[in-house]
């Protein structure tokens, strides 16, 4: 009986080491799978992150090389045609011509001349808006406002409580997101009306964009080169881009900070 009951105990002992032995084996491999899985995890989106910033980069030298393809094509078509114009005009201005056929010859350079002086401050004025570095964004966000207003055909309304101060750098990636944002409304919303509100303080400046086009199909926020140039810029200024649910055309919040070193030009 006696030695009925010690093997009894010898059982109860090893079976309960051997049980904490499965259970310590449990423990260890689940850590070692849950580990698997995380690593499996962070390198995907390590991959996802590289993708994204490799899709940004992309858009990023692809609007620079449409910009560029862009003031090639009206320097080349625009400028260059009216000073090869005038050179041909400059050779038939001779002195001893007629006074009436040198008269009309100088108006017509003079005019060509004119012609391309204006070209050539557009082509500038495109490259770094005069408004903007005058007045500053709000002042050029209004001026976009009133052509768009005076074409008859959108009606946009800006309004803006923005307390605070920013680079000039910033203010032309704001200016050039809320550009990009127009010119996709105009190109593909069918909308005719559009709604910018512009807030925040020294921190942050956050920018509500609204329009009532047809907006875009549920959950297809997939980025075409004007939305990626958007993120890029906003990646450029610790931003980010949030699309809200609407009943039409689309909402978005756009925000970015503001720190110390983007308050002012060096």
């Amino acid at each position: 009986m006696g030695e009925s009951a010690e093997i009894g105990v010898s059982d109860v002992i090893l079976i309960g080491m051997l049980g904490m032995f499965f259970l310590a084996l449990g423990v260890v491999l689940f850590f070692l799978v849950y580990q698997r899985r995380l690593l499996k995890q962070q390198k995907e989106h390590q991959q996802k992150e590289a993708e994204y910033q490799q899709q940004l980069l992309r858009a990023n030298l692809l609007s620079q090389e449409k910009e560029r393809n862009r003031i090639g094509k009206d320097l080349h078509d625009e400028v260059g045609a009216m000073l090869t114009t005038s050179k041909l005009y400059f050779r038939h201005l001779a002195q001893n011509a007629p006074k009436e056929k040198f008269t009309e010859l100088k108006d017509k350079v003079f005019d060509l001349l004119e012609g391309t002086i204006a070209s050539v401050r557009r082509v500038s004025h495109d490259l770094r808006p005069v408004v903007l570095e005058t007045l500053g964004l709000e002042e050029a966000v209004a001026n976009i406002r009133d052509q768009l207003n005076a074409s008859g055909e959108v009606q946009m309304v800006f309004e803006s409580d923005w307390k605070g101060v920013m680079t000039k750098e910033y203010q032309l990636n704001w200016y050039r997101i809320i550009q990009e944002l127009v010119n996709n409304t105009l190109k593909h919303a069918n909308a005719n009306r559009i709604a910018i509100h512009m807030s925040g303080n020294g921190d942050q400046l956050k920018l509500s964009y609204n329009d009532n086009g047809i907006g875009m199909a549920s959950g297809k926020h997939e980025p075409g080169l004007g939305l990626s140039n958007i993120e890029s810029r906003l990646s450029l200024m610790n931003g980010e881009l949030i699309f809200n649910e609407t009943e039409k055309g689309i909402s978005i919040e756009l925000t970015s900070e503001i720190t110390k070193d983007t308050q002012k030009d060096d």
